[in-house]
Formats: structure tokens, C-alpha cells, sequence
């Protein structure tokens, strides 16, 4: 377990989030156009299979965890396979939804996108594709309380909690034995005063969270 991992963290941007503010506030215009353009190179494919080599600072993932990402608190309480989710998702012939339910909280001072919470969710080995007339994977998220579909767009403002349900689609001969899920953090990013670019969360690759937990099967 590192300090990044969810049950050491309690309060604040870990130091290593300072230190990305800290570093590019003592650079020259030129030099911190550079920095920002580094650390602005996001993950792509985050349910594609792509690893840091950073590995070795990557706690172990367990449902029931509580795991700092930045802006939120971030608790995985189960995975399901499902062939459909009503009142929500009925389901696509030849493939299976996978169900992440979690629990988000704002712990910061202000009000914060909702997309960062689940975004922050990847894997391995997730068999997950696309839905009929994407051309990638789409996470599609509820709100457990009231079955509606929360809006990237939507904010959450500091100390509230929400239950979410993040639903893929999944192929059905997925090998849920070797399904490897993971979370992620943001860096804190203070940008230029002179800028117009407002202080924002920049996503970091690196894993705060990862490994197989149980996924129940069901029908619905």
C-alpha cells in the first residue's frame, strides 16, 4: 500500500500534486508551455490495456476501498455481469453489461465536473466494446437512487456523495477470471494567472488502484 493508496489518504492534494504545481510555477513562459504540454498527454485507451511502468507504486484493488483521485473519494462496492439492467439498460443481443457501482465523494472546496469520477475507471482484459453506433467504449452512468443517467456535464458540489452505476457493454464469452480493473487520480493543475485558462484536474495515467475483484453473474 503506497500513499496513494485510498486508506492513507485524507486530506489534500498528495505531495506529488503539489510538486507538479510547485515545478511549473518556477518556470520561465517557455519552459512551462513545455511542462504543460508533458503533462497534458492523456490515456487514450483506458479500458484498452495500456500499463506505466510505475507499477510497482500501484496499491492493490479491493471493493470497499476508499481511494483518493484528486477531486473525489472513490469507492468500488461491486461488479456485476448482467444481460440487462432494467429500468435503465435492457441489454444488447451477443453481449453482457458490465456494472461498476461506486460511491463518489467531493471532498474539495468547490464543485467539481461528475465525469472525473468515472472516468478515473479503467482496465485489462474487460472485454468491453463498443455500444451499436459507437465507435469505442462509452461508459453509460446512473444514479442508483433514482435510476437516472447523470450528464458529464453535471456537477457535484463539495462534500456531497452519490451512487453510481457505470454500465459497459461487455462480449459475452469475456473471461471475468482475468478481467483486471483499475483507478486513477488527477494532478492538480495551476496554470498561468495570465492565461485564460482556469485551474483544473489533468489526468494521470498512472494507476493509483489496481487488480481483479469479484464479479457476480447474474441474469438482471
Amino acid at each position: 500500500m503506497t500513499e496513494r493508496a485510498a486508506e492513507q489518504l485524507t486530506s489534500g492534494p498528495p505531495p506529488r500534486r503539489q510538486r507538479v504545481r510547485e515545478f511549473v510555477a518556477r518556470r520561465s513562459g517557455t519552459q512551462r508551455v513545455g511542462v504543460l504540454a508533458a503533462v497534458l498527454v492523456l490515456l487514450t485507451a483506458p479500458f484498452g490495456g495500456l500499463s506505466s511502468a510505475q507499477d510497482a507504486d500501484v496499491a492493490t484493488l479491493e471493493l470497499g476501498q476508499k481511494i483518493d483521485t484528486g477531486p473525489y473519494y472513490i469507492t468500488l462496492t461491486r461488479v456485476r455481469q448482467l444481460e440487462s439492467l432494467p429500468p435503465v439498460e435492457g441489454g444488447v443481443p451477443g453481449s453482457r453489461l458490465l456494472v461498476i457501482r461506486m460511491t463518489v465523494t467531493n471532498h474539495t472546496d468547490r464543485a467539481e465536473f461528475a465525469k472525473l469520477s468515472w472516468n478515473a475507471i479503467g482496465g485489462e482484459h474487460t472485454g468491453v466494446i463498443p455500444w451499436p453506433g459507437d465507435s469505442e467504449p462509452v461508459r453509460h452512468v446512473y444514479d442508483v437512487n433514482d435510476a437516472t443517467e447523470v450528464p458529464g456535464g453535471e456537477f457535484i458540489n463539495p462534500g456531497q456523495t452519490y451512487d453510481y452505476a457505470v454500465v459497459l457493454r461487455q462480449e459475452t464469452d469475456t473471461d471475468l477470471d482475468g478481467v483486471v480493473l483499475e483507478v486513477s487520480g488527477y494532478d492538480y493543475l495551476e496554470v498561468d494567472p495570465q492565461t485564460l485558462d482556469p485551474e483544473r484536474w489533468v489526468f494521470d495515467d498512472q494507476a493509483l488502484a489496481r487488480g481483479h475483484v469479484p464479479i457476480e453473474v447474474g441474469e438482471a
